[in-house]
């Protein structure tokens, strides 16, 4: 077994960020790659020359197994630990990319796209876990933004190879390379991972008490016997007492939870947050309508090639990184609610005028459209991309966080592949109508934050516990937080603590 590094503080933190990173990293590069390459010639030819409804289901199929990855996290990650889980992602997707890379045939596509998504599942699963477990309460938002903004970085990455190698080169190595591109970024996990350590609330949580409190006062640069690491353990400790005793999943709890902790509520939260995500329409504004917005205005309307425009479309994709790079201070400052509610407000906007735009149909509407396209991408990074994957494992009890960080890309990836298999015919058939759904459930994004998403900006993960906790087991937090692991030096800061977490209910501010 490799030994794992010794080195603690901002340092590891470093360290974390680099190894998760590449994997996100990888997430965005494997999202993107086969979009620009579907349409070579001499990769059409190695598949077969499917047809567009074919076509589009193999590039779909993706998602699929990333429903099976998600459910072999939700079965089996709690006891994988959040490290192994993350090395058996990229082990797979490495297998995925090389059967990808070297296929001769639709089918061996087909068998690369799923084993390639089961690997891709199980990390998105886990990669939010492992960095918020591992991320000091303040800086738990800014460490989730930061790997949200590498996946779109990774779109960006694939984005721009494809093209250069479409301009530069010929024959199969134009699809061959980019898709065997992306075993790079996985390496770089699997290389670096097993020096990492698993994070401390799971090694408590499996019976490594010594090691989990090691681990911890590493990430906190401190003796392990500081009141602070002492307080963790603490709220550790309780928190895992009160699990352990509303541990059961009843389905007829999704209608009336009667648990001590609503762990069923924090379940269907992290499926919905998901869902109204991808229905804010930015699958289908990153596929469909940017193209829709190139083709009408770019070429139609203002003259520009097809080279042109592709060149230009890879600026639309700049744009929405750079609109990732906001929340790394936002979301930590401001707050995970405000974020999100704002982000509703802009993306309803933008989506209606897009709409509009469209709908008009002519050189200026056309124009105006795409200049929404540019600031519903940006608002989008600025808000939706990252917060749903932070909230999940955050309000999740620690023996169920494997399941609702599970859940939540469950839901990503189901939705995700419906909208892929709907969008093409509802254009077809609606046109600028289609976008009219996408206005209305971005709209409706604003209520469902505002009544059903707690605030947990500043909190440890064990005191989001007291946000969904009954009046029973609130008390028993109320002690521990309010008397329990009080010390003389902490005594001002706990009281603040408690005052805190009693002013955000469900539905606060």
């Amino acid at each position: 077994m490799m030994r794992q590094t010794t080195v603690g503080g901002n340092t590891l933190l470093t360290l974390i960020t680099i190894s998760s990173g590449s994997c996100y990293l990888l997430f965005g590069y494997d999202q993107g790659v086969l979009g620009g390459l579907v349409s070579q010639p001499s990769f059409l030819n190695a598949i077969g020359n499917p047809n567009s409804t074919y076509l589009g289901t193999i590039v779909a199929l993706y998602n699929i197994g990333c429903l099976v990855g998600c459910l072999i996290s939700a079965v089996y990650g709690d006891r994988l630990g959040r490290k192994r889980s993350i090395i058996w992602g990229c082990l797979i997707m490495v297998v995925g990319a090389v059967i990808q890379a070297s296929t001769y045939g639709a089918g061996q596509l087909i068998a690369g796209r799923l084993i390639s998504g089961v690997g891709n599942g199980m990390n998105t699963s886990t990669i939010p876990v492992y960095v918020s477990e591992t991320a000091q309460s303040n800086r738990r938002g800014r460490a989730i933004a930061i790997q949200l903004s590498v996946v779109i970085f990774g779109t960006v990455i694939a984005y721009w190879l494809d093209y250069g190698t479409i301009k530069n080169l010929t024959g199969e190595i134009i699809w061959r390379f980019p898709i065997a591109f992306q075993i790079v970024f996985a390496l770089i996990t699997l290389f670096s991972m097993p020096f990492l350590p698993d994070t401390p609330r799971w090694l408590y949580a499996h019976g490594r008490q010594a090691e989990a409190l090691d681990v911890l006062s590493r990430l906190m640069s401190c003796p392990v016997d500081d009141p602070q690491v002492l307080r963790i353990e603490e709220e550790m400790k309780e928190a895992l007492n009160i699990e352990k005793e509303t541990t059961s999943f009843k389905w007829m709890e999704i209608i009336h939870d009667k648990s001590d902790l609503k762990n069923t509520r924090r379940l269907v939260l992290c499926f919905m947050i998901q869902l109204m995500q991808q229905f804010t329409g930015i699958n289908v504004i990153a596929f469909y309508g940017k193209s829709t917005c190139v083709t009408i205005v770019l070429e139609s309307n203002l003259g520009y090639s097809r080279s042109s425009s592709s060149f230009i479309a890879g600026f639309i994709q700049i744009a929405f990184w750079f609109g990732t790079f906001p929340p790394m201070i936002m979301v930590d400052k401001y707050g995970r609610r405000p974020v999100l509610l704002w982000g509703s407000v802009a993306l309803t906007t933008t989506m209606v005028i897009f709409t509009i735009g469209l709908a008009i149909n002519t050189t200026a509407s056309n124009q105006l459209a795409l200049a929404m396209l540019f600031c519903y991408e940006i608002s989008f990074g600025m808000s939706w991309d990252s917060l749903p994957w932070l909230i999940a494992p955050e309000i999740t009890p620690l023996h169920l966080r494997h399941v609702g960080a599970a859940v939540g890309p469950f839901s990503e990836w189901l939705w995700t592949f419906v909208i892929a298999q709907i969008t093409p015919v509802a254009i077809a058939n609606s046109g600028w109508k289609f976008y009219i759904l996408f206005c209305i459930m971005n709209a409706l994004c604003f209520p469902f934050v505002y009544f059903f998403i707690p605030e947990t900006k500043g909190k440890s993960l064990e005191e989001i516990d007291y946000i969904f906790a009954s009046a029973e087991a609130k008390e028993r937090l109320h002690r521990q937080f309010g008397v329990a692991t009080l010390t003389p030096n902490t005594n001002s800061e706990q009281a603040s603590k408690v005052d805190d977490i009693e002013h955000v209910e469900m539905g606060g501010s």
